[in-house]
This record gives C-alpha cells, structure tokens and sequence, in this order.
C-alpha cells in the first residue's frame, strides 16, 4: 500500500504542473460543460497513452524508457526520432520549470535570479541522489502539501462567491490553442518505467494508480478554472474582458487574485502553490529523464547532466525554449502515442480501439499546433 501511494502521488505530482498557471487563462472563452468534456476525455488519452507504455514495459519484462524499448525493437530512424522527442521536450520542460521557479522565488525572497538557477540544479541534483525510499517520501511529501494548499486556495479564491454565476459563450476559434494546451497539461508518460518498477509490474495496481493519479489533476484544473472566473467574474468585468482577449499574463493573474482576496495570508499560499506546483512536476519530468540518461552514462553524470543543461540553459537565455513550448504538444505526441501505438501493433499484430482514438486525438493536436505557428 505505502508503495502505490507514493506512485500515486509521484504520479500527480508530475501531471500538475504548468497547466494549473495556463488553462484559465487559455480556457475562459469556452463554456464550462465543454471544459469538463475536454477534460474528462484528456484523462482517458493520458491514462490510455500512459497503459500502452505500461504494456510495453511488460512484453520487454523491465522498466524501460521509450527510447530504450525502441533502440531493441525499431529501426534507427524510429529510435532516432523517439531520442530526440524525449530529450527535446524533457530538457525544454525543465528549462521553463528552472526558469518559472527561478523567478517566482527570485521576487518573492529577494534573491539573485542566477543564485536560485544555481541552488535549483543542486537541490534537484541532491533530491536525485536520494535512495528510493527517501525520494519517495520527500516527494509525498511535497505532492501532499502541494495538495493542501490547492484545496485552501479554492476554497478561498473561489468558493467565497457561492452566488456567481460565470456568463460563457464558447468561441469555437479558440478551441485549437486550447487543445493542445489541456493535452500538454496530462504529461506524466516519462515516469511510467518508474511506476511499473516501484509498483513490481503488478498490471492492476499500475492501472489504479495510474486512474487515481491522472484523475486528481483533472478534477484540480476543473475547480480551479471555475473558481478564478467565479473570482474574477465578482470583482472585476473590465479585467475579465481582458482575460478574455488574452491581455493578462500569468504573474497578473496571480496578483489580481492576491489583491481580491479578503485574506493577506492567500498572496504567500498563491506563491507556495505555485513554487510547490513547478517543483513537483520538475522532479516528476527529471526522474523520466534519469531513467532514459542512466542507459548512456554513470549515476552520478546522468544526475549532472539532468540538473546541469536546464541551469546552463537559464544563464544563456531565459526564453531560449519559448518556440519550443509552442511545440511542446506536437513533440510528446511522439513518444506518448504514436510510437508506442505502432510498437504494440507490430509486437503483438493488433491495436486497441483505445489506442486508435489516442492516435487520431495525436493528428488533431499536431494539426492544431501547427496551425497556430504558420496561420
């Protein structure tokens, strides 16, 4: 039991992440039942997706990542392909993380933006060196009061205001920024190697957990997203129509909520949650990464390697990623849906029908992305 749990929460933990700071802002123009749709099926594409490489783990009867399942059973071309995807969107992630956290910690304590670059490689790097057991109990630890703090947060930010009610009116031409976004916000995939190895490959406790952990982000977004416009909504129009035009950025968000908030202490839990939210995805995204980086190099220069590029990448330039992240959907489509999709089907000579919406699912997302880059 103590096992899943931890699963469970390394799970969550990594699913909540950059999401919690973008789908208000990307998704108030669409109605809430279409929220809750879009949500609802992106928990059964991330808990199909996250099954195929569950599946995969099992016909190689080893935790491994997705390039290492495709460096055995594809051609170099594939594994090639597969690599990159992985290391582009992994790395790219961790930069922003480094970055976001940098900087919210930066203004929030005073501190040098470069001397908390630095004090986050070496913290990530001593959380990395961690045994087993002690990494999961830190990262319990950490998900568990991220979790808390949600739930004051809600209760404070939006619950407050039982009697608004939120005028939507979907505008369908948002719908493609949206998708991509709400899609990116289930990433968790990297980690699955991890979750069948701590959980002993037992298929219906990965199963469970993996339901339990994806659903819990799922339902957090949803009550978020409805309790900031609810906020929003009581306080202000004028900065609602400009939410609307997407005219706000997420440290404005944050500050309209702090300052509409009868309570002092809801400022520093805002900034909490958001710190606590960035660090638990980084973690979730680094041991991913680890596990891929430890089939190339030593223990110790895969931990260097996973700490030390987001760092270095935040002292050349902080927005060096930001087209990246305009890709980041088209780019886990990859090695989330498509290549495993097309390693079960050539390993056992058939795909689920699950596998088949999450692989067209995958097409709309690309299209999408890449119509928001060229038109």
């Amino acid at each position: 039991m103590r096992r899943f749990i931890h699963a469970t929460l390394l799970i969550v933990g990594t699913s909540i992440g950059a999401g919690f700071l973008a789908l208000p802002l990307s998704g108030c123009n669409l109605d809430i039942k279409l929220l809750l749709a879009l949500t609802v099926f992106c928990i059964f594409i991330a808990y199909r997706s996250s099954m195929m490489a569950v599946e995969l783990n099992e016909l190689c009867k080893t935790p491994a990542s997705m390039d290492v399942i495709c460096r055995s059973y594809t051609g170099k071309r594939i594994f090639a392909l597969t690599l990159t995807s992985i290391y582009l969107l992994s790395f790219s992630l961790l930069t922003g993380y480094f970055s976001c956290f940098s900087d919210t910690f930066s203004r929030f304590c005073s501190f040098r933006y470069e001397t908390i670059v630095c004090l986050s490689a070496c913290g990530l790097f001593g959380i990395l060196s961690l045994n087993a057991k002690r990494f999961a109990d830190l990262n319990s630890s950490f998900v568990c009061v991220l979790l808390a703090a949600i739930l004051m947060a809600i209760i404070y930010v939006g619950a407050a205001y039982p009697q608004v009610r939120i005028q939507t009116e979907t505008r369908w031409r948002e719908l493609p920024g949206f998708l991509p976004i709400i899609f990116t916000s289930f990433i968790m995939q990297t980690i699955c190697p991890r979750i069948y190895g701590d959980l002993a490959g037992d298929r219906k406790k990965i199963s469970r957990a993996l339901i339990l952990g994806i659903s819990v982000p799922g339902i957090i977004y949803m009550l978020w997203v409805v309790c900031v416009l609810k906020n929003i909504t009581a306080h202000d129009t004028e900065f609602l129509q400009r939410l609307r035009a997407h005219e706000i950025s997420v440290g404005e968000l944050i500050g309209f909520l702090c300052d509409t908030s009868p309570y002092r202490f809801i400022g520093t839990l805002l900034k909490i949650l958001t710190l606590l939210s960035i660090m638990t995805s980084a973690i979730g995204f680094a041991i991913g990464l680890l596990q891929s980086l430890q089939v190339l190099l030593p223990k110790t220069a895969a931990r260097l390697v996973v700490c030390l590029v987001p760092a270095t990448l935040n002292f050349i330039s902080q927005d060096m990623f930001v087209r990246v992240f305009a890709f980041s959907g088209a780019i886990a489509t990859v090695f989330m849906i498509f290549v495993p999709y097309y390693l079960i089907k050539k390993q056992t000579g058939k795909g689920s029908f699950g596998g088949m919406v999450c692989c067209i699912f995958g097409v709309i997302i690309v299209a999408c992305e890449l119509g928001q880059a060229f038109l």
